[in-house]
């Protein structure tokens, strides 16, 4: 059970890494100009991108992570193979 779940948690948390840290960057970099209108719009819409960036990109990044690690634990590399 260990095996399934180590890397679904690993997963899991770069998704919400990914979903969560997104919106502050993009935020970040249209407020390098504080008033600028993609500020102003960032600033206000800042709780729907961080709902909808979690839900959607985290969760994108998190099932492709897990096929990812789920697939190289299946399918090891030619040299780890003695």
């Amino acid at each position: 059970m260990l095996g399934r779940r180590c890397p679904f948690l690993t997963a899991l948390c770069a998704g919400l890494i990914v979903g969560v840290g997104y919106p502050f960057v993009d935020v970040g970099l249209a407020c390098r100009t504080p008033s600028s209108e993609a500020c102003v719009w960032g600033k206000a819409y800042f709780p729907l991108t961080l709902g909808v960036s979690v839900v959607v990109l985290g969760g994108a990044i998190t099932g492709l992570l897990y096929v990812v690690l789920t697939w190289r634990r299946r399918h090891p590399s030619g040299d780890d193979a003695a």
